[in-house]
C-alpha cells in the first residue's frame, strides 16, 4: 500500500515537473512552424514585387496555403494570424497559445487585406491569394481569403 502512495506521488511530482516543459515545446514547436510557412511565402511575395510590373495587364498573382496548428499534445494552438501593413511592409502577427506572440515582415510592400482588416482564427488549412497591384506606380500587395470556386491559381511566383 505505501508503494502504491508513494508511486502516485513520484508520478504526479514528475506531471507537475514536465508540464511546463511540455506547453513551451509545444510553443516553439508552433511558432516554428508558422515561421517556416510565413518564410516561403514571403521568399515568394517579394519575388512577385520584384519580377512583375503592377501597371501591366492582368495582376500577377500568388496562391498560398498556410497551415494552422490546433492545440494537441506536441503543439500549442494558433489562437490567431493576422495581416496588415505596418512601416510601408506587409507584416503578419500571430498569436500561439493563451501569450505568445510572434511577428514577421511579409513583404517590402504595402499588404492591403481586400475588404479591411484579413485575421485567420481557426486552425486548420486557409487558402489566401495575394496580388500585385500599383498605387501612384508604387507596387502595392492585395491579400484576401479564398474561399469556394475562387480556387484557379493564376501567375503563381
Amino acid at each position: 500500500m505505501v508503494r502504491l502512495v508513494l508511486a502516485a506521488v513520484v508520478t504526479g511530482a514528475l506531471l507537475a515537473v514536465s508540464t511546463p516543459a511540455i506547453s513551451a515545446a509545444g510553443v516553439e514547436r508552433t511558432d516554428a512552424t508558422l515561421e517556416r510557412q510565413l518564410g516561403a511565402l514571403s521568399d515568394r511575395l517579394e519575388h512577385l514585387v520584384a519580377a512583375d510590373d503592377p501597371g501591366q495587364g492582368a495582376s500577377a498573382r500568388v496562391v498560398a496555403t498556410l497551415r494552422l496548428p490546433g492545440r494537441s499534445l506536441t503543439s500549442a494552438g494558433v489562437e490567431r494570424v493576422t495581416f496588415r501593413e505596418r512601416g510601408g511592409g506587409g507584416v503578419v502577427t500571430w498569436q500561439v497559445g493563451a501569450g505568445h506572440r510572434g511577428r514577421h515582415l511579409l513583404v517590402d510592400a504595402p499588404l492591403r487585406p481586400v475588404g479591411g482588416a484579413l485575421t485567420l482564427a481557426a486552425a486548420g488549412t486557409h487558402r489566401l491569394a495575394f496580388e500585385l497591384a500599383g498605387h501612384d506606380g508604387a507596387p502595392v500587395v492585395t491579400v484576401r481569403r479564398l474561399t469556394g470556386g475562387q480556387s484557379r491559381e493564376a501567375t503563381d511566383a
